[in-house]
């Protein structure tokens, strides 16, 4: 069992695990201390400098992204200083940062666009000029799933972080190196990359760089969601779950939710392959050929006959005439009931699955 210590934070007194993450801590007790570039499935790099604090004994300011939790450990998470150089820094950033939020897709759920507006960085009031305009962009749109422009990236690396070690890809990386760095799949276009589309890297991206393309229909912002729901993907029998971004009782974006069992993370399936819900051709009740074609009946009716076909079946021709495919759609208890109806109901082991995994 980990050793619970006491800190200070700002005068407070904090009880946590010895060796935690100091801003996690932070953030969990109420210090809403800023940061671009920690996300917490991945391993820290401290490329932001946002979450810079003081902490007693030790020289200068401290990126508590990269910083350890001890007994005793006296922390300044707010002060005029460092408030400052927030603020200075998310000014450099915003410099970097093509800020056409108006059409980007991440407005209203942007890191950068809530710095600017908790530091009061409207564009008259910034200090440095805008010299992302004298950068060459790049941009690739050559993935089905997703667009990439370096004009809002922030080089935060959490994208390529994400592929790497929550994936367990490595696709991405960055190119070249400071300001003029940008996110590469691979050593080509994304679409010649091993990239699988899972999306991980997306919902990383604490900017408007890496977004999805409308894949269910049209492009969406979170402001203009109507509600969310958590729910359990459809697809294998994991049972990952997922965040539906609903408008109009359509679908209009995945997210992987957070908690067991897949901690966020989805594959390209249950992110970017729920569009059979909305579509015309999916088939909402029973059919049943008459005369050559197709009607829907009731679900008894259904029952009825599918139950009669298996005795005649079963009765004229024996257990083996019959055979049955469960779904990857379906979970895992619900295909386990239908293994066990073949075998002792019906009895024979003539049964497969659609899933190769």
């Amino acid at each position: 069992m980990s050793e619970r210590v006491t800190l200070y934070i700002d005068g407070r007194e904090v009880q946590a695990n010895k060796g935690d993450n100091l801003l996690k801590v932070a953030r969990e007790n109420g210090f809403d201390i800023p940061g671009l570039c920690f996300y917490e499935k991945i391993s820290r790099t401290g490329d932001c400098r946002l979450c810079m604090v003081k902490i007693e004994g030790r020289p200068g300011l401290v990126p508590s992204c990269l910083t350890l939790v001890d007994a005793g450990m006296k922390v300044t998470a707010f002060d005029d200083e460092l408030e400052a150089t927030r603020k200075m820094l998310a000014d450099v950033l915003l410099s970097e940062h093509n800020d056409d939020c108006i059409t980007c897709d991440k407005d209203g759920d942007c890191g950068l666009q809530d710095l600017a507006y908790r530091y009061d960085l409207d564009t008259p009031k910034r200090n440095f000029p805008p010299v992302w305009k004298e950068i060459t962009q790049v941009e690739d749109s050559t993935s089905p799933v997703l667009w990439y422009n370096s004009s809002k990236c922030i080089k935060c690396e959490r994208c390529a972080k994400a592929c790497l070690e929550v994936q367990g890809k490595g696709v991405l990386s960055l190119a070249h190196r400071g300001i003029l760095s940008f996110v590469v799949a691979g050593t080509g276009s994304w679409s010649g990359s091993e990239c699988d589309g899972c999306g991980e890297c997306v919902q990383a991206c604490p900017v408007g760089a890496l977004v999805e393309k409308p894949v269910y229909g049209m492009r969406v912002k979170k402001k203009d969601i109507a509600k969310r729901v958590q729910t359990t993907c459809p697809y294998c029998g994991v049972g990952c779950q997922l965040e539906l971004w609903i408008k109009d009782n359509k679908i209009l974006k995945v997210k992987g939710a957070n908690g067991l069992p897949n901690d966020g993370a989805t594959c390209v399936k249950g992110r970017f392959g729920l569009d059979f819900v909305q579509r015309p051709d999916r088939l909402k009740n029973p059919l049943i050929k008459k005369d050559g074609q197709f009607a829907e009946v009731s679900w008894d009716e259904a029952l009825d006959y599918v139950a009669k076909k298996l005795a005649d079946t079963k009765a004229k021709h024996g257990s083996d005439a019959i055979a049955g495919l469960c779904s990857a759609r379906s979970t895992n208890e619900e295909n386990y009931v239908f293994q066990k109806f073949f075998r002792a109901g019906i009895g024979t082991n003539n049964i497969d699955h659609c899933a190769r995994l």
